[in-house]
């Protein structure tokens, strides 16, 4: 699974769900609670399905667990 890079808006890290494979972004929608996700203005633009990037880092991390996968720190 390749892992998105952050995008830094007012010194948060984020990524938007739509940047994910639809099988990703419906994983990720169904571990995260409704009010993680979030709306976010920046450069007169509505970004819609915004995470924190912790938050996604923390799923890859223990999606790839709970898959069973192993990684090393070249997959990552």
């Amino acid at each position: 699974m390749m892992k998105l890079v952050p995008i830094l808006i007012d010194n948060k890290r984020i990524v938007q769900l739509s940047q994910l494979t639809i099988d990703q972004a419906n994983d990720l929608r169904s571990f995260l609670p409704g009010s993680s996700i979030k709306q976010i203005s920046y450069q007169g633009m509505e970004l819609q399905d915004c995470i924190d990037f912790e938050t996604y880092e923390y799923w890859c991390q223990t999606n790839h667990v709970q898959n069973g996968t192993t990684s090393t720190i070249w997959d990552v």
